[in-house]
Formats: structure tokens, sequence, C-alpha cells
């Protein structure tokens, strides 16, 4: 990012001395399992270090319990059954983005209802992603504005082509894609690339020592946060994918290139967003 572009961002950050949490927005993450419930309690850390006034962590009661020992305890619990409830909640507590899909055993009904029922920011991940694979011209049709966070193998089967040929024309493949389908895209991976509307993002921070169970998990919920500040969202997407892959760097000199994992990642964005204030 360009010096005048994080200085702009950053005064977004501000706040006003008589602000409250709700001026901050609310992130639902919609996440985790009970064989994976640490994927939504990565997504809420990396919201409530990018300034999320509330983070509420949604889940089955299957993994209540290990979702409670792995969390902050800033994190508020929403134990929901059914989509509809997801919804409700969004609608009642005033959310005012999501995340959904790190460490999610979902299906295409349930986040058809979500995505197609809020009218707010949505993030998706993972299995949010997997269930539209190879049907992905639906995502069009969803009024809420949507950013899709795939790696290289997620975007190849969401738009059944091969990994090949998403490699041999990253940028061009994911900028057509954001367009044709009203989205916001960020394909991760060494220099990730964020497209929206026409406009393209080459990120050039970032390191090796990402590459861990949990690094995107952080990314989702830092996308969530800053999509509250400001109406571009594409400019908030380009500032999470920014400072992540700096805190990934930080990470590495702190520890080592094979010794970082995500929760390194999270404690970090602090430091970094100080660092470029």
């Amino acid at each position: 990012m360009k010096k005048q572009e994080i200085k702009n961002f950053i005064c977004k950050l501000k706040r006003k001395p008589d602000g409250h949490k709700y001026d901050f927005g609310h992130v639902l993450v919609v996440a985790g399992s009970k064989l994976m419930p640490g994927a939504g309690a990565l997504c809420c850390l990396g919201a409530m270090y990018c300034g999320a006034g509330l983070v509420t962590y949604a889940v089955k009661e299957d993994f209540l319990i290990q979702a409670c020992s792995l969390s902050k305890p800033e994190t508020i619990f929403h134990v929901y059954k059914t989509a509809a409830n997801i919804v409700k909640y969004a609608k009642l507590r005033k959310v005012t983005s999501l995340v959904i899909g790190p460490g999610l055993k979902s299906d295409y009904k349930f986040v058809h209802k979500i995505i197609f029922s809020v009218n707010a920011p949505i993030v998706l991940d993972a299995s949010g992603l997997a269930v539209f694979n190879g049907i992905s011209g639906k995502l069009k049709d969803v009024k809420s504005k949507l950013i899709l966070t795939p790696h290289l193998g997620e975007f190849s089967n969401l738009l059944n082509i091969s990994s090949e040929a998403v490699r041999n024309n990253r940028e061009k493949v994911v900028a057509e894609f954001a367009r044709e389908n009203h989205l916001t895209c960020v394909l991760k991976g060494k220099n990730t690339i964020v497209a929206s509307d026409g406009r393209v993002y080459i990120n050039n921070t970032g390191t090796p020592a990402m590459a861990t169970a949990g690094s995107g998990d952080v990314l989702s919920g830092m996308i969530a946060a800053f999509v509250n500040i400001g109406d571009d969202i594409f400019d908030a997407v380009k500032f999470a994918v920014f400072v992540h892959g700096l805190a990934g760097e930080l990470s590495e000199k702190e520890k080592c290139q094979a010794s970082v994992v995500a929760s390194d990642i999270a404690e970090n964005i602090h430091r970094v967003v100080k660092q470029v204030s």
C-alpha cells in the first residue's frame, strides 16, 4: 500500500472521545465445530485486535465448552441450531458484519439462508465458500456485500477450473470473477490479490512463515472488523491484508520461520498498526 493510503485508513481508526462499542461494529463469527473450535476463536481474535466493538462467536451446543475454553474472555457466545437463529440474532443484536466458514461444518442451504437474509458485509471462507463449488454464479444474486477469501485450491474448486489455470493468470481471473459476481475476492498466497469492481490490489507483505493452520481465520476476522470502518470495502480489505502480512513478518522475526502459529500473527496486529501509524 502507498503511504498516503495507509495514513488515510489509520485516521479512520481514531475514535471520538464519546464513542461507544456499537460505534465500532459488531462482528458475528459463524465458525468452528467439535473438532475445530479454535478456528472461530482465532477469527474472533483477529476481529478484536482490529477494533471491533463487539465480537460474537456463534456455536453449536456440542462444542460450546471447547470454544469457551479457547476464546478471549471478551468473546460473546450465541448458541444456535438453525440458520434462522443466526439471522434473528444478527438483526436483534445490531450485527454489522459476519464471517461464515472457518472450521464450520455447513451445507448450501445453511449458508444460502444467511447470506440472502442478512443485510451486512459477509466474509465467506473455507466451508462457507465450498458450498458454492461449481455454482459460483449464484453469488451474484446476493444483495449483501460479499468478501470471499479463498486460497488457490479453494478458488479453483469454486470456479471448477484447474489450479494451474488460475496460477497462470491470477490477476485477470480474480478480477473478472469479482466483477462478474459483484463482490470482493481475496486470493490468498504469496502476493495476495484483492479485487473488487474493476479495482485490483497486489499485496507485497507476508512470509512463508504464515503458511500455518489458522492464519486465514485470523485474516477473515480482521477483514470483518475493518469493513465496519468507513464506506469503502476495497480499502478496508486491502488494509487488512497488508497488516496481516506485516504481522506475519514481525512474528517471524520474533521466533523463526518454522515456529510461527496463527495466534502469533493475531497478537502482533496491534504492534503493526502502531508501527505504521
